[in-house]
C-alpha cells in the first residue's frame, strides 16, 4: 500500500510555513538574511545534504537561512513540496523563500557571487557574509559537486557535527514511519534503551541506474563524495585508487562478492547480528536490483556457506529490505528518508562513499549522534 501525500497536505504545510515565516520576520526586525543559489532536480540526498550545508553557513554567519522548497521529480519535472515537510529542523527559525520580499526589499538586498578555491571556498563565504547588509542573496551556486568532494570539506565538518547534533531532525511522518518500521520490522535501534526487536546491519545496495553512473565517474576520475572523503573512515580493501578504472567501479558499483566478503569480515565473531537490513533502489525500471537483493540475500541465509566462513552461530537468520517498509497510503514520499534513518540507527552500516544516500547516514551516525567510526565501513 503506498502513495503520495496529497497536494492538501502539501499546500496546507506551505501556507504554515509562509505563515510562520511571516511571525518570525515581524517578532526579529533586527535579523539579517541570506538566501542561496540550490540544487534544482537533483536526488532527494543530494538535495538535503545541501540544504544542511547552506542552513550551517547561514548559522556561522550569524544570518537567518531563507530555505526553498525540495524539488520532488517523482510528482513532476518541475514539482516542489514544502521543506518542512522533510527537514524539520533546518525551517525551523529560518524564512521560507515566498516570504523573503516581507523581510528584505529590493533596496537592503545585496546580490554577491562567492569564487574561492576548494580549500578557502567556506572561508570565504563566511567573511562575505559577515557584513552589516540586512540582506543577502548568493547568485552562482557555490556547493559545486567538485568542492562536495574536495578535501576542503574537511574543514567544515568539526563544527557541522555540532550542527547536526544540536539542529537536525526530521518531520513527524518521518519519525512516525521510522518507529513503525522498526516494530513491524522487528529491527532494534542501537540508541534504544529496550532489548526488543533484534540488532541489526544496514548494507546499501545501490544499483539502479548507478552502473552507468559509475563508468562516468570512472572516466571523470572521480572520488567519494562529501563525508565520505574523510580520511578517517574505514574503506573496505583494496584502497580506492580514482586513477584506476576497475578500482574505481570496483568501490562504485561493487560485485556482490565484495559484500558478501565485508559482512563475513563484520559478523563471523558477532553471533548477535545475524539479522541484516538492505537498502535498495529497486523499482519498476531497475527491476535486476530485486535479482541482486535476493541472491545476496540467498547467500547470506546459507548455512553451508556461513559454515565455511567461519561465522559464529550460523548464518543470516532474517534479511529485511526497502521494499519491506510499512509504509501506509499517502506515505508514499517519505520511504527514502525512512530507509535513511533506519540505516542511521542500525549497529553497523555499510555504506557506498560515491553514494548521497550513504554519505547522509555516515554524518548522521558520527555528527548527530557521536557515533563510533568502527561502525561505517565503505565499500
Amino acid at each position: 500500500m503506498e502513495s503520495r501525500p496529497s497536494y492538501a497536505y502539501y499546500n496546507k504545510l506551505a501556507k504554515h510555513e509562509e505563515s510562520e515565516s511571516l511571525r518570525f520576520i515581524r517578532n526579529s526586525p533586527e535579523n539579517k538574511y541570506v538566501m542561496f543559489k540550490q540544487l534544482q532536480g537533483a536526488g532527494f540526498n543530494n538535495q538535503a545534504q545541501e540544504i544542511l550545508l547552506y542552513h550551517h553557513l547561514a548559522l556561522q554567519s550569524s544570518r537567518i537561512y531563507v530555505y526553498q522548497p525540495m524539488v520532488w521529480r517523482s510528482r513532476g519535472a518541475h514539482a516542489t513540496v514544502p521543506l518542512s515537510a522533510f527537514l524539520l529542523g533546518s525551517a525551523r527559525n529560518s524564512i521560507s523563500s515566498t516570504v523573503f520580499e516581507e523581510a528584505c526589499t529590493p533596496e537592503e538586498t545585496k546580490h554577491i557571487n562567492i569564487r574561492a578555491s576548494n580549500q578557502a571556498l567556506w572561508n570565504y563565504a563566511k567573511s562575505q557574509l559577515s557584513g552589516d547588509e540586512k540582506c543577502i542573496v548568493i547568485d552562482n551556486w557555490i556547493l559545486t559537486w567538485d568542492y562536495l568532494a574536495s578535501n576542503g570539506l574537511h574543514d567544515v565538518w568539526p563544527e557541522f557535527q555540532k550542527y547536526l547534533a544540536r539542529y537536525f531532525q526530521w518531520s513527524e511522518p518521518i519519525q512516525s514511519i521510522t518507529q513503525r518500521a522498526h516494530e513491524t520490522l522487528n529491527l532494534r535501534s542501537s540508541q534504544a534503551n529496550y532489548n526488543e526487536g533484534d540488532a541489526y546491519i544496514a548494507l546499501h545496495l545501490r544499483r539502479g541506474d548507478f552502473e552507468g553512473h559509475c563508468e562516468i565517474l570512472s572516466q571523470r576520475q572521480a572520488g567519494f563524495t562529501t563525508w565520505a572523503t574523510l580520511p578517517s573512515l574505514n574503506v573496505y580493501p583494496p584502497a580506492l585508487s580514482t586513477t584506476n578504472h576497475s578500482s574505481v567501479i570496483e568501490h562504485c558499483y561493487p560485485p556482490l562478492n565484495r559484500f558478501v566478503d565485508i559482512i563475513d569480515t563484520l559478523v563471523r565473531d558477532k553471533p548477535h547480528l545475524r539479522t541484516i537490513h538492505i537498502l535498495h533502489d529497486g523499482a519498476w525500471d531497475h527491476p535486476l536490483v530485486y535479482m541482486q537483493r535476493h541472491i545476496l540475500e540467498a547467500r547470506l541465509t546459507n548455512a553451508a556457506r556461513a559454515k565455511t566462513a567461519g561465522w559464529v552461530g550460523g548464518p543470516m537468520k532474517r534479511v529485511t529490505h526497502s521494499g519491506q517498509l510499512p509504509i501506509g497510503w499517502g506515505e508514499g514520499d517519505w520511504a527514502v528518508a525512512v530507509d535513511v534513518e533506519l540505516a542511521r540507527k542500525a549497529e553497523i552500516f555499510i555504506g557506498n562513499g560515491y553514494s548521497s544516500l550513504s554519505t547522509q547516514v555516515v554524518a548522521l551516525r558520527l555528527g548527530a549522534d557521536g557515533g563510533k567510526l568502527e561502525d561505517v565501513v565503505l565499500l
